[in-house]
């Protein structure tokens, strides 16, 4: 089986005493559920605004640049998934399994 690479893209966490969840805890909450449907096959990675990985990632660079994406948004193996105000995680596991139906 293939695996499937999920790139979660966020803005760095602001620092205040709020009881939201943060950016860190929507990621794990990301990655656990698509790990659950897709066992053994998610690669996840998150990354943050003008950190060191945003720097490497000339692709997600471009799709901010030409304005397709907005934070948070998630690719799957490149491809726009979600690029909502919120993280849609029945969207993004809709989005793999169409991917997986197209193969």
């Amino acid at each position: 089986m293939e695996k499937i690479q999920v790139d979660l893209y966020t803005i760095p966490q602001a620092a205040c005493g709020s009881n939201k969840m943060t950016w860190f805890d929507v990621a794990a909450l990301l990655k656990c559920n698509l790990e659950k449907s897709f066992p053994a096959r998610l690669d996840f990675l998150h990354v943050e605004f003008m950190s060191q990985e945003w720097f490497a990632d000339a692709r997600a660079q471009e799709l901010l640049d030409s304005q397709l994406v907005n934070f948070p948004f998630v690719l799957v193996n490149g491809e726009i998934a979600c690029s909502e105000a919120k993280v849609n995680i029945s969207r993004i596991r809709k989005f793999i399994q169409n991917l997986n139906e197209l193969k």
